[in-house]
């Protein structure tokens, strides 16, 4: 993913210089000529493209206006990016370069530990249950990326930008989407809430099933026997991955003891599977393992009931808008927040605790005083409870609480819905409205 980002870095300032003037572009990649448009009244920048905004203001200053893309959660975005005031992190670049400076290590040695300091401080974020400030990070970490430097650019990226697009929803977060509202119109940045985004009719019709081949065939095997909303997806994600295979067997075993469908998607470059485990999937004639997975076909099948995900918005969002219930296994960024969001706020998840893992994954939490006891056989007896929990009152109260929430995702595009609304404020402003 670095390696991409680095090259779209690198053929970006080309590319921007020649629509600037007006003139043809041409793909770096495959050499195709698009044709000459009008200069750019305004760009879009994804919050992880600092090179490409600092390209930007090189070229053309100014003049033109740059709005961040945003996606994520805004209580965990005000955490990231926001000031200490809000319960945020702070300027980390700062915090970074202060402490480099005075024991005279370049940012890049010292940003990790700045960042993974934790010392047990109670944070209080809008929208959040207060948290420790080591429940942000109830994962150890399947790689070794400078993900200081990472958060340390996507904060420059914030607070250089005249305006920001928040790929949210005030259907499930409208405390925090105020706050963040309020935080940036001080520096005079306009935001506009335009989440979620989702192919038309999501949620109401089926979504295609380009490339499911035998997750369909399953999904409708498990809805013949078994009726609506039986099955459960589970995916981490393309990049997370459980540090402790052994708690992935344990979910994987009690699944099957248990007799309740899954589709297992295991997509991250870190997964490992073992040879075992995948065959008593296949053996189970209750389960399912892949490596890639059309995540909204399956999410909008009527045999799918739940979802068992590391919490990255995007999948969030995907679930909720379907009325799909989750089972959250948060790992960093955004995702911690977001999970104890959706149990403590939303009431529309079960957060699994004894999965945690490291030092600071072991520690209490204090919405609840539990700790994680750090063993397989806590992880057995946590993930039976939360079976039998989804399969009796508990469950069909998250999933009302879940089919709520779909109901004002669907409305936030309808006309006069608000994120309909925002967008057309936006296209206002650049006089593209028609």
């Amino acid at each position: 993913m670095l390696e991409l980002m680095g090259t779209m870095a690198e053929t970006y300032a080309a590319a921007y210089q020649a629509l600037s003037a007006a003139n043809s572009i041409t793909c770096a990649v495959k050499e195709t000529v698009f044709d000459a448009i009008p200069p750019p009244v305004a760009v879009i920048l994804d919050m992880f493209a600092l090179p490409q905004l600092l390209a930007t203001r090189e070229i053309t200053g100014r003049s033109v206006p740059i709005m961040s893309w945003m996606t994520g959660h805004a209580s965990s975005l005000l955490r990231l990016f926001g000031p200490e005031s809000l319960g945020g992190i702070g300027d980390i670049g700062a915090k970074i370069d202060a402490e480099a400076t005075r024991l005279g290590v370049t940012p890049e040695e010292i940003g990790e530990k700045i960042y993974n300091h934790t010392d047990g401080t109670l944070v209080k974020t809008s929208g959040l249950p207060a948290m420790y400030d080591y429940e942000f990070f109830p994962q150890e970490r399947p790689f070794d990326i400078p993900v200081s430097m990472i958060i340390r650019g996507c904060y420059t990226v914030v607070h250089e930008c005249d305006g920001v697009f928040m790929a949210s929803a005030y259907a499930f977060e409208n405390e925090a989407l105020d706050t963040t509202r309020s935080w940036l119109l001080e520096s005079k940045k306009d935001i506009y809430v335009i989440g979620p985004l989702l192919p038309r009719g999501y949620g109401t019709v089926a979504q295609s099933s380009r490339g499911a081949g035998e997750i369909e065939v399953f999904l409708d095997k498990m809805l013949l026997q078994r009726g609506g909303k039986a099955v459960l997806y589970i995916s981490f994600g393309t990049i997370f991955w459980p540090t402790v295979p052994e708690y992935v067997d344990e979910v994987i075993e009690a699944l099957v003891e248990k007799n309740f469908p899954f589709v297992f998607c295991f997509a991250s470059p870190f997964a490992k599977v073992s040879d075992q485990l995948a065959e008593k999937v296949k053996s189970s004639g209750c389960g399912m393992i892949t490596q890639w997975a059309p995540q909204q076909f399956i999410l909008n099948h009527p045999a799918t009931g739940w979802f068992l995900t590391h919490c990255g918005h995007n999948s969030i969002t995907e679930s909720l808008a379907a009325g799909i219930p989750l089972i959250a296994w948060p790992f960093e960024a955004d995702q911690p927040a977001a999970a104890a969001y959706l149990t403590e706020n939303l009431n529309v998840a079960i957060e699994l605790i004894e999965v945690r893992t490291g030092e600071r994954g072991l520690k209490p939490l204090h919405r609840n005083g539990r700790a994680a006891k750090g063993t397989r056989a806590a992880v057995g007896v946590e993930i039976r409870d939360v079976i039998d929990a989804c399969r009796g009152k508990k469950g069909e109260e998250l999933r009302r609480n879940a089919e709520d929430i779909k109901a004002k995702l669907f409305e936030a595009w309808l006309e006069g819905g608000v994120s309909r609304m925002e967008l057309h404020a936006f296209l206002e402003n650049f006089n593209a409205v028609k």
